[in-house]
């Protein structure tokens, strides 16, 4: 990186509103650094903007809705419900989330601007800043709200920018998730996905193939969650099967829908103790989540694709475990899909047919069994 342009940088950083501690030198020192740690030339000024917290925090929190828009928020909400996950009004997802954000930096590629929180932790948060930054600059992160793939390509795609930020400059600590709310224990599994996993997949990609290896995946990202956890998934550019969900199924019609990746499966399975969930998700061949409505009911469909018979199997296994503590489900029912549980105000049925897999909570039984069964003839 010429002078010239290091100057200019450091300018726009000590020009910005709302300026911290960071002067000249030290952000001088900062870019040094990020550009030997990625081996990434500096291409265009950089804006960074250092902010007191109440500043900083509106500033994450507007990020985190337009990354995330309401109605995807809403839809995830339904689905946690009804998979006995989270309890409480509109909006407790999203409260949650918020609460669990504690970044003192974040980086925007539309606006191509580093925020930071004013105060401790202000310099090891502009470096890594800086960091993505530098990846923008070469490998264009505007590209994860372009993707097709849902939020379990974004989160897939995030995995590969954080892992190798945390490759570079080391990563947050694991975190604990064996505290706290259903709920709180399934975010802090698919918050803590991205710096851990990430970091697994970038540490793999460097001993096969040096730096070349990780930038790989900042060239292509990660389509799905199943590549970051499976090295040979993301050499192959596997991708998930493509699961057609009915219209209208049961007297219902689909209202929204969503991915539901083997990060999610893992989670779901690791908040309610389900044991060997590695081997029951390690399968995973596709997923999508969606809820379905008429006038006066709702269901709630997980459904999932497998690579083989055997996995579908496992994961059936996996999914009756899972019923038994989330709902306190013990003692199946026939009915017409494999497997129904009939409880007090709710169905729970799980229907296989060769590698299609679906579970529907419903509010009675016709409507969980039918759903069921249309989804996986659809396949």
């Amino acid at each position: 990186m010429t002078r010239p342009l290091l100057a200019l940088l450091v300018t726009a950083l000590i020009a910005a509103p709302g300026a911290g501690a960071l002067d000249r030198k030290q952000t001088e020192a900062l870019l040094r650094l990020a550009v030997k740690a990625t081996g990434l030339s500096a291409r265009a000024p950089v804006r960074i903007v250092v902010q007191p917290r109440p500043l900083f925090r509106q500033q994450r929190a507007k990020l985190f809705d337009r990354d995330y828009p309401r109605a995807v928020q809403a839809h995830d909400e339904a689905v946690y419900r009804g998979l006995g996950l989270l309890s409480g009004g509109r909006g407790t997802l999203r409260k949650a989330l918020l609460a669990l954000d504690t970044r003192s930096g974040v980086y925007d590629p539309v606006a191509r601007t580093a925020y930071i929180q004013a105060g401790r932790g202000e310099r090891g948060a502009a470096l890594r800043q800086l960091v993505h930054t530098l990846q923008d600059q070469h490998f264009d992160l505007s590209r994860v709200r372009r993707l097709r793939g849902g939020r379990d390509a974004t989160v897939a795609a995030t995995a590969a920018i954080e892992g190798h930020a945390s490759l570079l400059l080391g990563g947050p600590a694991a975190p604990k998730t064996d505290t706290g709310s259903r709920l709180t224990r399934f975010l802090v599994l698919e918050r803590g996905f991205a710096p851990t996993v990430g970091l697994r997949l970038a540490a793999d990609l460097r001993n096969l193939g040096g730096t070349t290896a990780v930038r790989s995946a900042l060239r292509r990202f990660p389509a799905t969650t199943e590549q970051v956890f499976h090295l040979d998934k993301f050499l192959e550019h596997e991708p998930a099967s493509k699961l057609v969900l009915p219209a209208n199924a049961a007297g219902m019609q689909l209202r929204t829908a969503g991915t539901f990746g083997e990060l999610d499966v893992r989670a779901l399975l690791a908040v309610f103790g389900v044991p060997r969930l590695d081997a029951a998700a390690a399968g995973w061949g596709g997923g999508r989540s969606a809820v379905y409505r008429d006038a006066t009911t709702e269901a709630i469909l997980v459904a999932l694709d497998w690579d083989s018979a055997a996995d579908t199997v496992q994961w059936g296994a996996a999914a009756t475990a899972y019923v038994k503590v989330a709902f306190g489900a013990a003692i199946p029912t026939e009915c017409a899909a494999s497997t129904c549980w009939i409880l007090s105000g709710r169905t729970i049925a799980f229907d296989r047919l060769g590698v299609h897999t679906a579970l529907v909570v419903a509010a009675d039984t016709r409507h969980a069994e039918e759903l069921a069964r249309a989804v996986t003839s659809a396949g």
